[in-house]
């Protein structure tokens, strides 16, 4: 049985993240994603002969992939489409229709569309989608695909990713570089944040992979650049202690977190087992911005968490939005100022967007009915939310102010000349979307 996994070509001339758990964004930082969501799922179809295609570290164009499609002849193909690009994501499983093949999409913009998605696409013929308390997706595909159900359905029992199917060699993340790759170790976040698709696709539930499964794919593969893939991989302090000790000496590797889930005993262990930067959403500079998009957490945390990891000596990476619910012009101008006063050594400035099956989604929905099911769902680069005192215009307008005065500064400038191409081609993409 042949099975092709697809991260899907890129419709223009932008780089897109796409994965099973994201609804996904235009890359304004140059990310080349790694697909190793889609290895996960490989690591479990040992029955069958499984190819992995990732248009957007190979810089596929779409007619490439279908001549790479029909050579392959897969039974099976499986892809992952992205909010703010559905309908052109859909365009693999149109192909896979073209070839015979049967089709899987999982998404967390199909999970919350389910119903319109089938109605409206006739190429897809599975959705899947985790269920609270159920098995894991990759176990729901092998059983579509195989027949073979009942041996293992939980995260912790997960075999390591193929990430021998992955062009490792071909991603790169700024600071990071290139030849990383992710590993996935978490899954599920027990907070609320009303704009966060994980609610929506892994519905609050947070499970682990054990860490003896985690070092095993490290040491299996040879890794020795990586992304552990959580969403707040400082949860479970005592995964993180355990993984400390038994990661292999010489590893480089970087994380998300929460401001309010570390302390300075675990940042330390951590700088020591090799972890050099944590990403964390720190999302607002507003307090009263925070507690209505329910993120549990404060400024004062944000800036106490950040003082602790750079006394570590652990770079930060900061990652903030505007245009949250009840933000207006002083509740976004407060959250640049600190953005700048935190002095983390990158940090990304998105447009909150209103993803279907959110909280936020429906609260934008009810401000207005016009917002479109498979729209311009873009967390970088489109402000649709129309709100009192933030119009999505302010909003643009403020992400472009924000993104000019943490970067055009003594402290942006030494960035640029550590990372130039990066800078290049991430001003590069801003000019390009500013008259698109």
């Amino acid at each position: 049985m042949k099975v092709l996994l697809v991260n899907a070509p890129s419709p223009d001339e932008f780089i897109y993240i796409r994965d099973t758990n994201r609804s996904g964004r235009r890359s304004v930082e140059r990310t080349i994603w790694p697909q190793t969501s889609l290895a996960m799922i490989a690591g479990v179809l040992d029955e069958c002969e499984v190819k992995i295609i990732d248009c957007i570290a190979e810089g596929l164009s779409y007619k490439t992939l279908y001549e790479r499609m029909k050579e392959f002849a897969p039974a099976w193909v499986i892809t992952n489409p992205i909010s703010s690009i559905f309908v052109h994501d859909l365009i693999v499983c149109h192909y896979a229709k073209s070839l015979n093949a049967k089709t899987i999409i999982i998404s967390p913009h199909a999970k919350a569309l389910k119903e319109e998605v089938y109605a409206e696409f006739p190429s897809v013929d599975h959705i899947v989608s985790p269920v609270r308390g159920g098995p894991e997706i990759e176990y729901v595909v092998r059983e579509l695909i195989t027949n073979r159900s009942g041996e293992g359905t939980s995260f912790a029992d997960m075999p390591p990713a193929r990430q021998d199917l992955l062009p490792t060699e071909r991603y790169s993340l700024p600071f990071i570089g290139k030849e990383f790759t992710f590993v996935v170790v978490a899954r599920g976040c027990p907070y609320k944040c009303i704009f966060c698709r994980q609610g929506v696709m892994y519905e609050g539930e947070v499970r682990y992979r054990s860490v003896d499964s985690v070092i095993r794919e490290i040491r299996d593969h040879r890794l020795r650049n990586i992304a552990l893939h959580a969403d707040t991989a400082t949860l479970n302090k005592e995964w993180m202690y355990e993984f400390c000790k038994k990661l292999p000496k010489g590893v480089r590797w970087i994380c998300n977190s929460r401001v309010d889930t570390v302390d300075k005993e675990l940042l330390h262990h951590m700088k020591d087992a090799g972890c050099w930067m944590i990403c964390y959403g720190i999302e607002s500079g507003d307090d009263e911005v925070l507690a209505k998009n329910k993120k549990g957490a404060t400024c004062a945390q944000a800036r106490q968490a950040v003082r602790w990891t750079k006394e570590a000596g652990i770079k930060v990476w900061g990652y903030f939005m505007l245009g949250l619910f009840g933000d207006s012009y002083e509740s976004m101008e407060r959250t640049i100022n600190f953005a700048c006063d935190l002095r983390p050594d990158i940090a990304n400035f998105a447009v909150s967007a209103p993803y279907p099956g959110t909280e936020w989604g429906s609260i934008a929905t009810a401000m207005d009915r016009d917002l479109s099911k498979h729209g311009e769902f873009d967390q970088n680069f489109s402000a649709i939310v129309n709100q009192p005192d933030c119009p999505a215009s302010l909003v643009r307008q403020m992400q472009r102010k924000a993104y000019q005065k943490f970067y055009l500064s003594v402290r942006g400038l030494m960035m640029f000349l550590k990372n130039p191409e990066f800078f290049a081609h991430a001003l590069a993409d801003h000019i390009r979307s500013i008259f698109n």
